[in-house]
């Protein structure tokens, strides 16, 4: 009887509780982008943050947070409060290459695959003042001055940095590589004369495409683009390593509650079913993403494996 007496009282105490914690969400939710405003993760993140705030009824609130490649950002989600309202955007650059690059990466393995968003190959451009067309005049004129162009990427160790470097290696040229804060920050430096290489997913690309700023020169698909059908392909250009896909994805902090990450799985495969995401993904030659965890972690881990040993073959390393 003492027993059930204990448990009645201690019934009572929980019931309040949980009688208070509504539904997941009961409040705005937050997606880290460890990169700089106008970047493709930010503006990918932007797009899918909308349509999922319409999912959930909730305000999804991009906060941007750059530095270190990616690398602050992510880990303030993985030290974030294990309850489904701190998210982290990640990338191939912060999911993928960090841990090959960097090896205090630990607490990249407590981060849960939520869902695959997006998928876009890389794009390697120069400015219209190299008067450079084709990706084999890029390799001669680089080649004929050695560690004098300028290579511009997202931040050391970002993808964008990894693929410059497999870039050298494989044409045996060698460019000076000048990190910045994100896309949007490299891609100004090569329209401004700054630099003459950078390698990015389309969609903040393709503007400056358009207007003659940027020079597409090696689209990393397995195919041609549509919208650049004059531009050749990593293979064509008999660069088959950089046959590279850039991916997007919802990762959670390690202890997310499993109902939670369950919640945010199928709001988020509903978003990506939503007509206007699909129409604003298109207009940047964004693939829509399966919107499936277990997509995103073998995704994460083919990623790994193949930046790891291109790394390994080619004996890449960032000071």
């Amino acid at each position: 009887m003492r027993a059930f007496r204990s448990f009645a009282v201690l019934l009572a105490l929980t019931l309040p509780v949980v009688a208070e914690a509504g539904p997941f969400p009961d409040k705005p939710v937050t997606f880290v982008v460890p990169f700089e405003a106008g970047g493709s993760t930010d503006v990918s993140a932007r797009v899918v943050a909308k349509a999922l705030s319409d999912v959930l009824h909730k305000p999804v609130v991009v906060l941007n947070q750059p530095g270190a490649g990616g690398r602050i950002g992510t880990r303030r989600v993985a030290m974030a409060d294990a309850d489904g309202y701190t998210l982290l955007w990640g990338s191939g650059s912060t999911l993928a290459v960090a841990p090959i690059l960097y090896p205090d990466q630990t607490y990249l393995t407590t981060l849960m695959p939520v869902s695959l968003g997006a998928l876009q190959p890389f794009l390697f451009v120069t400015s219209s003042e190299t008067g450079v067309k084709t990706i084999a005049e890029l390799v001669a004129l680089a080649r004929s001055k050695p560690d004098v162009l300028n290579f511009a990427s997202a931040g050391i160790g970002s993808s964008n940095h990894l693929l410059g470097e497999i870039f050298m290696s494989a044409t045996g040229t060698k460019f000076v590589h000048v990190p910045y804060k994100g896309a949007t920050s490299a891609r100004d430096a090569v329209i401004r004369g700054d630099a003459q290489l950078m390698d990015e997913v389309l969609a903040p690309l393709i503007a400056q495409i358009r207007t003659g700023q940027l020079m597409p020169l090696l689209i990393t698909s397995e195919s041609r683009d549509p919208s650049l059908p004059g531009v050749p392909t990593a293979k064509e250009a008999g660069l088959p390593d950089l046959s590279i896909t850039g991916f997007f994805g919802l990762m959670a902090p390690a202890k997310t509650p499993p109902d939670v990450v369950g919640a945010l799985n199928v709001a988020m495969k509903k978003a990506l079913a939503s007509p206007e995401l699909r129409k604003s993904f298109e207009a940047m030659s964004f693939d829509v993403g399966s919107g499936s965890a277990e997509d995103l972690a073998n995704t994460i881990a083919r990623g790994r494996e193949r930046y790891g040993r291109i790394v390994a073959e080619r004996n890449i390393r960032v000071d």
